[in-house]
């Protein structure tokens, strides 16, 4: 029932903007809970990535 369920929400919308190892690390992070997460089995995802590397001159 919780999969039928997961099926008719919306996506869940995640948008991870940074350097490229930062946004990998935090890729990893967020597929490690939706993996222990039996509420999210079935769950449509929807992940934008956008990878800015830091300039000289940025904090």
């Amino acid at each position: 029932m919780t999969y039928l369920i997961n099926r008719l929400r919306f996506p869940l919308r995640v948008q991870l903007v940074g350097p490229a190892d930062q946004t990998a690390t935090a890729l990893h992070g967020l597929a490690e809970l939706i993996r222990r997460r039996r509420d999210m089995h079935g769950r449509r995802i929807r992940i934008d990535l956008t990878i800015r590397e830091k300039r000289e001159g940025d904090q």
